[in-house]
């Protein structure tokens, strides 16, 4: 199959209440090309929802901070009404809409956009609290791999 010969997909934290913080588990990107990172978020109530990325040194978490250079963003704050998503303006983190909608977000990541210079390899997503113990969100990263294989290398250690 030339999807997971050339990709790898992985879930960093499954459907979950957005009433708490939530924090994803890091991932490396030492293998990848590039990274697109998805949250989809089921908001049954409305709450102005912020998504930001963090890059670390290890999937540990070593030294962790906000991803500091911009990245190409794209949502689509109501996908029950379409599956079109919009380009937004660049950036490393988005805040959605005030509204009780089904949404998608989608971080594109070029591994260069890390601090290389200083060991950082590795990429999570921080959702902020809703207080809404009915809001859920999800969250995915999948990995252009830089080679073909039928077996894939593990993105969850280094």
């Amino acid at each position: 199959m030339n999807l997971v010969e050339n990709y790898k997909i992985i879930q960093v934290f499954e459907p979950k209440t957005t009433n708490a913080a939530i924090t994803s588990d890091y991932i490396t990107l030492k293998n990848a090309v590039t990274a697109a990172v998805i949250v989809n978020l089921a908001q049954t109530a409305g709450h102005a929802t912020q998504i930001s990325l963090y890059q670390s040194q290890d999937v540990e978490g070593t030294g962790a901070k906000p991803l500091v250079n911009d990245v190409p963003i794209l949502a689509n704050e109501d996908v029950s009404a379409s599956d079109t998503l919009v380009r937004q303006s660049d950036g490393v983190s988005f805040t959605v809409a005030n509204t009780a909608k089904n949404k998608q977000i989608i971080f594109y990541i070029d591994p260069a956009k890390l601090d290389m210079n200083n060991g950082f390899c590795c990429l999570n997503i921080r959702i902020g609290a809703s207080s809404q113990a009915t809001n859920f969100a999800c969250g995915e990263f999948i990995l252009e791999n830089k080679y073909t294989q039928t077996e894939q290398l593990s993105a969850v250690v280094d």
